[in-house]
C-alpha cells in the first residue's frame, strides 16, 4: 500500500476539540430556548410573513417547484388529472347503469 490509500487514525485531540465545538454551537440551553420563544410569541413574525402578492411573484414561485421534475406535470398534477378521469368514468358507470 501506498501513503495516500492508507487509512490514518484521527488525531483524539482534534476529535475532542471538534466535540466541544459542536456543543457550544448547536446545543441551545433550556433557558435559551426559553428565550427563542418569549421572542419569537412577542415579535409574530408568522403575521408578517406573507408570500408573493403580484400574479408574476406567485407564477415565479409556483415554478420553483417543477424544476427538478422529470416531465412536463409534477406527480400531483398527474395524479389530480387520474383522480378527475376517474370521477368521470364513476359518473358515466352510474349514468349508464340508472
Amino acid at each position: 500500500m501506498n501513503e495516500a490509500t492508507e487509512s490514518v487514525p484521527p488525531n483524539p485531540n482534534r476529535v475532542a476539540g471538534r466535540k466541544e465545538t459542536q456543543k457550544k454551537r448547536m446545543c441551545i440551553s433550556p433557558e435559551g430556548l426559553q428565550k427563542l420563544r418569549e421572542t419569537a410569541l412577542r415579535n409574530k413574525p408568522w403575521e408578517r410573513s406573507t408570500g408573493p402578492r403580484s400574479a408574476a411573484g406567485k407564477a415565479r414561485s409556483a415554478a420553483n417547484g417543477k424544476t427538478r421534475q422529470k416531465g412536463p406535470k409534477s406527480v400531483r398534477e398527474a395524479r389530480a388529472e387520474v383522480a378527475e378521469v376517474m370521477e368521470l368514468v364513476r359518473t358515466m358507470r352510474v349514468c349508464c347503469q340508472g
